[in-house]
């Protein structure tokens, strides 16, 4: 049960992750198109340094893993309902609280496991097995290569913004798999006047689609 919540959630977030750094515009370096256009950038050359200079990877991810939970708590009975072949969801609401609780650093550092692999370039292995981290930080890569973004719109108000990006996949199996997505990703500006990447407002939105497409990578191939 541990191996499939940390497929799932990496999963999930990780997909939260790419589709809201999808850009190849450009814009002034103090905007939020900016922040996100440079972001896109430092995955592209697999520079560390320069994307957290616009997004604090690990709180990031533990924003998404909190607000996620409570969606997943929230949409429990649903979920129940409609996987009954998860025993993730076949127990009750508070069991799923209490196990995404206990279990968020283990989770986490699974993702931060996969972004050393990524940043490493760490070569794809013949198995997920062999080096689990390797393999989801290798599909990132294919998962970012198939789509295509577009800014709707972007609103700011004093040190923040909110910025709706559309995210289209390609023709692709991997692209028609992402589908159709509308982000709304919140930005913040720092005390050096630079935007930053803080969180994704529409999580709400977005939790029940990316969870059928979780579970769907599961029965598939797991």
């Amino acid at each position: 049960m541990e191996t499939t919540r940390l497929k799932i959630f990496t999963l999930v977030i990780l997909i939260f992750f790419a589709v809201s750094v999808l850009f190849s515009g450009c814009g002034k370096s103090d905007s939020p198109e900016g922040a996100l256009s440079e972001m896109q950038l430092a995955l592209s050359e697999r520079d560390l340094k320069k994307l957290s200079e616009r997004v604090d990877l690990d709180k990031f991810f533990a924003h998404i893993y909190d607000d996620a939970t409570i969606e997943l708590v929230k949409n429990y009975e649903e979920y129940r309902i409609k996987y009954p072949n998860d025993p993730y969801f076949q127990h009750d609401a508070e069991f799923l609280k209490q196990y995404n609780a206990e279990h968020r650093d283990l989770h986490l550092k699974f993702l931060h496991d996969v972004l050393t692999a990524y940043f490493a370039r760490i070569p794809e292995p013949d198995t997920p097995e062999e080096n689990p981290y390797a393999y989801v930080a290798n599909e990132f890569e294919k998962i970012r290569l198939a789509s295509i973004s577009k800014i709707k719109d972007t609103s700011v108000d004093k040190n923040q913004a909110t910025m709706t990006l559309e995210i289209q996949g390609d023709s692709s199996l991997r692209g028609m798999f992402i589908g159709q997505f509308t982000f709304k990703l919140g930005f913040d500006k720092d005390d050096a006047g630079k935007w930053r990447l803080t969180k994704i407002e529409n999580l709400d939105e977005l939790t029940p689609p990316l969870v059928d497409k979780a579970e769907l990578v599961w029965v598939t191939f797991f």
